[in-house]
């Protein structure tokens, strides 16, 4: 799955735009603003229960477009008190080409010329950095390790479910692993946030979709928005498996000071925040029957309990030593 999605000559996320209409695949910040905007609202809440640090960043795991991370901030500067404190937006992401829309979409008129590159230490590459009008430092870096210490907001977006897996089948009375190649990861993602969470303080959120606990063989490849057989002309197409949200829990928990919540439907996070409330804001705002349309669109493919509301996850962990109260949405599940 890693050689198929991110080998840098023929990897599917370095082809580009993958994600939209005109790609082979639709997330939720790309559906409607108001996803953003309350996963801001949502990061708001917890720096205010986690005692108001003052000195805050954010780390996103594969940004995508960066529509998320944008609907966020521009969200976020409503509240000068809070936005004063974040200095840095740290984007984990490998493509180049990602990385060039990403940089577009929080640093409107930037050209490649205006971003610096600052040497990291040996075998680590180099850490590409711009400032925004704001002061507010965007940096690319190829993992969390190398992210400098700090207190921190922490996303991972449809992003657990393109990391790879092992693949097994029943051969009489035991199991077999059906392999193309073996994962060379020595630890995982989760196990990195969870250190760095343990070491800095701060929280996160991962959304994506998946079940509580482990199911069969969910691999699949989606082109042109419709799955397709995982092995037909790799490389062309998007590769994910659903989340086992339950073997998250264990590994950012697991000898941590991390606390884990949930997880919960997308559709019982959203309206947590007050969807509803934003939804009947823009739309009293809307400038024309097509934006009103495109909104309450939006809106309902989010919220659909037979689709995205039900079958994408949301799940919280934060260092949250000395603070008993449990995270907005997520209080007593």
């Amino acid at each position: 799955m890693r050689q198929v999605l991110v080998n840098p000559l023929s990897g599917y996320y370095m082809l580009g735009d993958v994600f939209g209409k005109q790609g082979d695949f639709v997330t939720s910040p790309e559906i409607s603003q108001v996803f953003g905007e309350l996963c801001g609202v949502w990061y708001l809440t917890e720096w205010m229960r986690l005692g108001q640090p003052s000195k805050t960043q954010i780390i996103e795991f594969g940004p995508g477009r960066g529509t998320l991370m944008s609907d966020m901030l521009r969200t976020l500067s409503q509240f000068p008190y809070f936005y004063k404190t974040l200095t840095d937006v740290h984007f984990i992401e490998a493509s180049p080409g990602l990385r060039k829309m990403q940089r577009a979409a929080l640093v409107a008129g930037s050209e490649e010329r205006d971003v610096v590159r600052v040497e990291g230490n040996k075998d680590e590459a180099p850490i590409e950095m711009i400032t925004r009008e704001d002061g507010i430092r965007v940096s690319w870096h190829d993992g969390i390790e190398v992210v400098p210490d700090q207190w921190s907001f922490i996303m991972a977006h449809e992003f657990f479910d393109a990391l790879p897996i092992h693949s097994f089948e029943k051969t009489g009375d035991e199991w077999r692993e059906l392999m193309v190649d073996m994962d060379d990861t020595e630890e995982s993602v989760m196990d990195k946030i969870s250190r760095y969470l343990s070491k800095n303080g701060g929280t996160g959120l991962a959304i994506d979709y998946g079940q509580d606990y482990v199911q069969g063989d969910t691999l699949r490849a989606i082109k042109d928005h419709k799955i397709i057989h995982p092995m037909c002309d790799p490389g062309s197409a998007d590769l994910s498996a659903d989340v086992d949200f339950s073997f998250l829990k264990q590994a950012i928990q697991s000898g941590s000071d991390i606390t884990a919540y949930g997880p919960i439907t997308q559709k019982d996070f959203l309206q947590s925040l007050g969807i509803q409330a934003r939804i009947e804001t823009l739309f009293r705002n809307a400038k024309s029957s097509a934006a009103r349309k495109s909104l309450l669109d939006g809106a309902e493919r989010l919220m659909d309990p037979e689709a995205m509301g039900r079958i994408y996850k949301v799940l919280a962990f934060a260092n949250s030593a000395g603070h008993n109260k449990e995270p907005v949405g997520f209080e007593s599940k």
